[in-house]
């Protein structure tokens, strides 16, 4: 009989923290800046509320169904039927997101680095590695993905700190020129990347330790706090930079590190930027891809859970691939615009449901006793 794996509550909010921060802090100040300008930071400040909220209710969740994930204690309260309709947008998005994340490294590849290489080796590459990763188990991703990310925030802080010569105060100012709508747009586009997805973290709670669980709520609110620092400190040191012309820089901790220039030694690091945005990448699309591959097997209640691993990676590559047939402007209109709708109606909308009937049911038994 096969044994449940299990991980700590600090391994599950590192996982968090990974898949909160991965590919957005290298992705998200540029498109930011760009709605927000100066008020960037607001608009961070304003989703993460928002993620404070949603992470509420799956904690609260998991405190009533600590053994079950998010489709299985949707099917107790809600029904089958009903589980199976909201089960349609919760895995296309999923889709949407695991073919996005690793498609996003191969745009950055081909545009920055490797120009003259196809997209889709890079493509079908990095989703052979993510497929492996995942059907190794969410313990030995647990395991291994502490470094990757300690490493990243390392390279992050480093080009911070040797950018100071590079920062420009006056450029922070003033906070809001156009008003509060660009920063509630701002607001809008955060809240779709990445805050609305850490809903997915209620598929792969119940694998924290029994006895780690009073640990977990404190562990999961630090990690999202840090996710929110993090974000804010890559923005304001963007717009610090590059001023009014922040918003044209779609990688813009690259191009931050690209004119780090210090006592003519210390030149033209973005590589290590470049190495990050890879590994971010790669873990947050890990993550989504197992957990898109959990929400099949407890959908249909599968006994083998890795027998879809390779042919969802196969999907998920194939769908990267039809996003790019669609142009790159298609593609940067998708994330922008269609990406917070389409997870408000997949994610969204399905947590404030469930968590409305678990609450209703839990004032009714009380009553009853």
């Amino acid at each position: 009989m096969k044994v449940k794996e299990q991980i700590s509550s600090s391994q599950m909010s590192v996982i968090f923290f990974s898949f909160m921060t991965g590919s957005a802090i290298v992705n998200i100040p540029g498109p930011l800046i760009g709605y927000a300008k100066n008020g960037a930071w607001i608009s961070l400040l304003l989703s993460m509320s928002v993620g404070i909220l949603l992470l509420s209710c799956i904690l609260y969740l998991h405190r009533q169904f600590p053994d079950l994930t998010f489709i299985e204690y949707s099917r107790t309260l809600l029904g089958n039927w009903v589980t199976i309709l909201l089960a349609i947008p919760f895995i296309s998005f999923q889709f949407h997101m695991s073919s996005g994340i690793v498609l996003d490294i191969g745009l950055f590849m081909t545009s920055s680095m490797m120009r003259q290489t196809p997209l889709y080796l890079f493509e079908f590459s990095v989703f052979v590695v993510i497929a492996l990763t995942v059907r190794s188990g969410i313990e030995t991703i647990a395991r291994m993905i502490f470094a990757p990310m300690i490493a990243v925030l390392f390279f992050v802080i480093l080009i911070l700190i040797l950018s100071i010569n590079n920062y420009e105060i006056d450029s922070l100012f003033p906070i809001m020129p156009d008003g509060i709508k660009p920063v509630l747009l701002g607001a809008y586009f955060s809240y779709g990347f990445p805050y609305v997805e850490l809903t997915l973290m209620a598929m792969i709670l119940p694998y924290v330790r029994k006895d780690e669980q009073t640990h977990l709520k404190k562990g999961m609110f630090l990690a999202l706090l840090l996710n929110g620092f993090f974000l804010i400190a890559v923005t304001v040191a963007t717009i610090m930079v590059f001023g009014p012309m922040a918003g044209e820089r779609k990688y813009s901790m690259f191009e931050v590190a690209r004119i780090i220039d210090l006592l003519e030694v210390i030149q033209r690091i973005e590589s290590i930027i470049g190495i990050s945005l890879i590994m971010t990448g790669f873990l947050k699309a890990t993550i989504t891809l197992f957990i898109l591959n959990l929400t099949f097997t407890k959908l249909f209640k599968l006994q083998d859970d890795r027998i879809l691993v390779f042919p969802l990676a196969l999907s998920c590559y194939l769908f990267s691939l039809l996003q790019i047939n669609k142009g790159s402007a298609h593609w940067i209109y998708a994330v922008s615009v269609i990406h917070p709708l389409w997870a408000t109606y997949a994610y969204l909308l399905p947590l404030l449901l469930v968590t409305t009937v678990a609450v209703i049911r839990k004032k009714q038994l009380n009553k009853t006793n």
